[in-house]
């Protein structure tokens, strides 16, 4: 009935997946996008066999854009959630531990996830992870690649990042153009949540 129900609708589609920060780029992502457009996404968590299908349920004709995150458990998860949210654009957060008992290894694990990608039109990733890195390389020329980076060259290099107590200031390069971008957060994760942003 999901699938169904997606299919009635072609507006572009942000799917999210990675070990952690799903939800959190999933909310700083909807918060920017939805002062220029209508757009639907997951509810709370909601990126399960069976939190996918209730958050495609509520797409309607008076969205544009559609944000959701999917996350898997074991092996054959995503190939479900990849039909059911047929993404344009992918980004994956990150690779860690989360659910390694259901993987023979890491790559395996990261494999699975890059299935929801199979079939965008574009995949945002930290080129940092050489992992990551080789799985978006693996793509083919269809996926129009975008990285980011602290420590080599990418779409947007990561020149800086300086944190006071309660700040964090990100410089960065985009086309040649530097620029900075302030956030309200100190920790590491949160860092690297807004780069993706």
């Amino acid at each position: 009935l999901s699938k169904k129900h997606r299919d009635q609708f072609d507006f572009p589609v942000v799917a999210i997946t990675g070990s952690n920060g799903k939800t959190i780029v999933k909310e700083w992502l909807s918060q920017i996008l939805k002062t220029s457009t209508q757009l639907v996404k997951s509810p709370k968590s909601f990126n399960s066999q069976v939190g996918v299908p209730l958050s495609i349920w509520q797409c309607g004709k008076q969205h544009k854009l559609g944000v959701f995150e999917a996350g898997i458990s074991k092996t054959g998860e995503m190939e479900v959630l990849e039909k059911l949210i047929s993404p344009s654009v992918g980004l994956i957060t990150n690779i860690g531990t989360a659910h390694d008992e259901n993987f023979q290894s890491t790559k395996q694990k990261l494999a699975e996830k890059f299935l929801l990608f199979k079939n965008c039109e574009h995949l945002i990733y930290c080129k940092d992870n050489n992992e990551i890195a080789e799985q978006a390389a693996l793509l083919g020329e269809q996926v129009k690649l975008f990285s980011w980076s602290k420590q080599q060259f990418a779409d947007l290099r990561i020149i800086d990042t300086k944190t006071t107590n309660t700040k964090t200031t990100i410089t960065a390069v985009y086309q040649e153009n530097s620029f900075k971008v302030q956030i309200p957060f100190t920790d590491a994760a949160s860092i690297e949540n807004a780069i993706h942003c």
